[in-house]
C-alpha cells in the first residue's frame, strides 16, 4: 500500500489494513505471482456517491499495480474481481475517483468501463486564527 501513497508512514498503512479486516468494512484483493504484484482495496459506501442511484455503494478505494506487471490487465481483473464481490454483496455499481490530474488513472478507469460523473475542486479555509 506504501507505493499507492508513499506520504503516509507505513504504521497508519497498516493499522487502517488492521482495522479494516477487523471491521470487515475493507476488502482487499491481491493479485500474486511469486510475489504479491497489486491490490484493490473495495469498500462500501452508505454515504453520497457521486452518480450513484443505489446504497451501499462498491467503491474502489485505492489500486496499485507494480510497474513491471502494468500492462498486463493485473488491474483489470482486479477491478473484476472486486465488481464480482460487490455484485455478490447486492451492489449494482462500482465507483472510484482519482485526482483531477492524474490523466493517466483517468484513461485506466474509462479503458475498463468506468464512466466519469463529475469533477470537482475542494476548498477550506481557516477559521480558527482569522483576525
Amino acid at each position: 500500500m506504501h507505493h499507492l501513497w508513499p506520504d503516509a508512514p507505513v504504521t497508519e498503512l497498516s493499522a487502517e489494513v488492521r482495522l479494516g479486516l477487523r471491521s470487515d468494512k475493507m476488502h482487499y484483493f491481491l493479485a500474486v505471482t511469486d510475489e504479491p504484484i497489486g491490490f484493490c482495496q473495495l469498500s462500501f459506501r452508505f454515504d453520497y456517491v457521486p452518480g450513484s442511484s443505489n446504497t451501499p455503494t462498491a467503491f474502489i478505494e485505492g489500486i496499485y499495480v507494480a510497474e513491471p506487471e502494468r500492462d498486463n490487465d493485473v488491474a483489470t481483473k482486479l477491478i473484476e474481481a472486486a465488481a464480482s464481490f460487490a455484485r455478490s454483496n447486492g451492489c449494482d455499481e462500482i465507483a472510484s475517483d482519482t485526482e483531477i490530474e492524474n490523466t493517466g488513472s483517468q484513461q485506466f478507469h474509462e479503458r475498463v468501463g468506468f464512466q466519469e460523473v463529475e469533477r470537482t475542486v475542494h476548498y477550506i479555509k481557516k477559521i480558527s486564527r482569522y483576525e
